[in-house]
């Protein structure tokens, strides 16, 4: 290789090993029909159900549920940077933390935990009414999904009326 080739080569591999960390304000790419959700291992096909974060590594983790991105969150305990749902309706990228959740059992999701996100309050009361189920904050999703209340399949309505 002549000196010029090596200098090229060095470069490359510089230039390569300082790409910059997913981007925090930009949702990150899921390529649906796939990637496989970091939870349950199954192929993301739905955007209207997926979700995703950021580490602070500047790692994108993929789910297929919000509910697996909640359980995923709780077993690892990784320091995050960026949460990212889709509106239910819609299939645009929201800031969990700017969401609203509508948890309820006749939310058929792909791992059965009946948790959607809305862009705004008034759409998701509607949803909420219309498919009997509760509205929620994410930091109050957080705390009842940690509580136990939140949970797959029929168990979860029997616990969100205990904890009412």
């Amino acid at each position: 290789m002549t000196r010029m080739g090596l200098v090229w080569l060095v470069v490359l591999l510089l230039a390569s090993a300082c790409q910059p960390p997913a981007q925090l304000n930009a949702p990150p790419d899921i390529r649906y029909g796939e990637d496989a959700c970091d939870q349950c291992r199954m192929i993301i096909s739905e955007a209207r159900f997926a979700a995703a974060y950021v580490t602070g590594q500047g790692e994108v983790r993929r789910f297929d549920d919000i509910g697996d991105m909640l359980l995923f969150l709780a077993e690892q305990g990784e320091e995050v940077t960026a949460l990212w749902v889709h509106d239910y309706e819609t299939e645009e990228w929201l800031k969990a933390d700017k969401a609203y959740f509508v948890v309820g059992e006749e939310l058929v999701t792909p791992m059965g935990y009946g948790i959607v996100a809305v862009a705004d309050q008034e759409r998701a009361e509607r949803l909420a009414g219309a498919k009997h189920g509760m509205v929620l904050t994410f930091e109050t999703l957080r705390e009842r999904f940690a509580a136990g209340e939140i949970m797959p399949g029929h168990a979860q309505e029997h616990q969100m009326q205990m904890a009412d």
